[in-house]
């Protein structure tokens, strides 16, 4: 069975992961799938229905949805948040800088210019969850979030907040 490396707490541990590609899923799994894609799809254009509320027309936003909605596929792209823990999202943030940088290397500008190119998204994704999982960007992320409780309780200090 497949596993993954997830922080609880600023801990580290092994959780099965047990969804594989073509694996069938309960009706349960398939309502939270669901739920979540037409919570993308909302996400996505929020700020579009605002817009067409407030000129009284939904008639461009509707078709604008219902194509996107045709054509919607998760990728690992849409399906990976930002972690609530600190040092997960602290692990993140190092490993794209490192993947940021490496693509630098190679004389890519962008993140997005990156991206633009077909394939290259799985392969930042995979690039990303390799890059957080090293034993160094951990070690990274946890000196960078101690650094930050210090400066931050030497400036509550100094505030006397």
């Amino acid at each position: 069975m497949n596993t993954k490396t997830m922080t609880i707490a600023g801990s580290l541990f092994e959780v099965s992961a047990p969804y594989v590609e073509g694996a069938v899923i309960t009706a349960a799994e398939a309502k939270v799938l669901n739920q979540a894609r037409a919570e993308n799809v909302g996400n996505n254009f929020r700020k579009d229905v605002k817009e067409a509320m407030d000129k009284n027309d939904l008639t461009a936003v509707t078709a604008e949805i219902a194509k996107y909605d045709a054509e919607y596929t998760f990728t690992l792209s849409n399906a990976g948040r930002t972690p609530a823990d600190p040092l997960a999202a602290e692990v993140m943030k190092v490993a794209k800088l490192y993947v940021k940088g490496k693509l630098a290397d190679k004389g890519i500008k962008s993140i997005k210019e990156y991206l633009a190119i077909e394939g290259n998204e799985a392969k930042y994704d995979a690039a990303l969850e390799k890059t957080a999982a090293s034993e160094d960007v951990i070690k990274a992320a946890k000196k960078r979030l101690a650094e930050k409780k210090k400066v931050s309780e030497i400036v509550s200090d100094e505030l006397d907040l």
